[in-house]
């Protein structure tokens, strides 16, 4: 189901993908299927390991309550 512009812009910045912006592009993480679907749609339109999709991933990973790590050098993702 998609999202109307205004349910994106009722999701709290604490709760997007790329918080400084609301509405198309915002990726809501406020549920685990937009948490899984933001990070497709990033790595559909920015390539799977890029750096904007590896920081979509570590931030749903913080906003589940899970730490994000990557598989390079274990730091973690912030």
């Amino acid at each position: 189901m998609k999202m109307s512009e205004a349910a994106k812009k009722k999701v709290p910045k604490s709760k997007r993908g790329v918080p400084g912006k609301s509405g198309t592009g915002s990726y809501p993480l406020d549920t685990p299927k937009h948490r899984g679907e933001a990070v497709a749609l990033a790595a559909m339109h920015h390539g799977s390991h890029s750096a904007f999709t590896e920081r979509i991933r570590a931030r749903a990973a913080r906003v589940a309550g899970h730490v994000a790590h990557t598989a390079q050098k274990g730091r973690t993702l912030g």
